[in-house]
């Protein structure tokens, strides 16, 4: 499902925790994706489907300091079938352009695997393999 234009072996750079922690890149690199890639998976029960294809990835994962990027198990990271958790990632502040809640450390994980599942299933964003550094 992911279309790009990496080989079998290329490096994908995952976001640091200081992306994550940026008000402005989380809502417009993680969150505002997430969003609009929400009408094409469906339901947030699905969201848990497509992002073991992350899994597919692995050995490849890498912070933006070369660290290897480990996870554990989506079906894990994301145990609830019903994947309330989205709902509450995916949740607009009353303003509706921002997000209503923004992530903490204990979720960054969760929030780089959205990340990483939404730039390399959507090639218009211009933003292919790389993270910014």
């Amino acid at each position: 499902m992911f279309d790009t234009t990496s080989t079998k072996d290329e490096k994908i750079t995952v976001l640091a925790d200081h992306h994550i922690a940026n008000r402005r890149l989380y809502r417009e690199r993680i969150w505002q994706p997430a969003r609009a890639m929400h009408e094409e998976v469906g339901s947030y029960a699905a969201w848990r489907r497509v992002l073991v294809e992350i899994e597919d990835y692995d050995g490849r994962l890498y912070f933006p300091d070369q660290r290897p990027f480990r996870h554990p198990e989506i079906l894990e990271m994301f145990s609830d079938i019903g994947n309330r958790w989205m709902g509450l990632f995916l949740e607009a502040a009353p303003c509706g352009s921002a997000p209503r809640r923004y992530a903490s450390p204990i979720t960054y994980n969760r929030v780089r695997v959205i990340e990483l599942y939404c730039r390399l299933n959507n090639p218009c964003s211009g933003r292919g393999l790389e993270a910014p550094v």
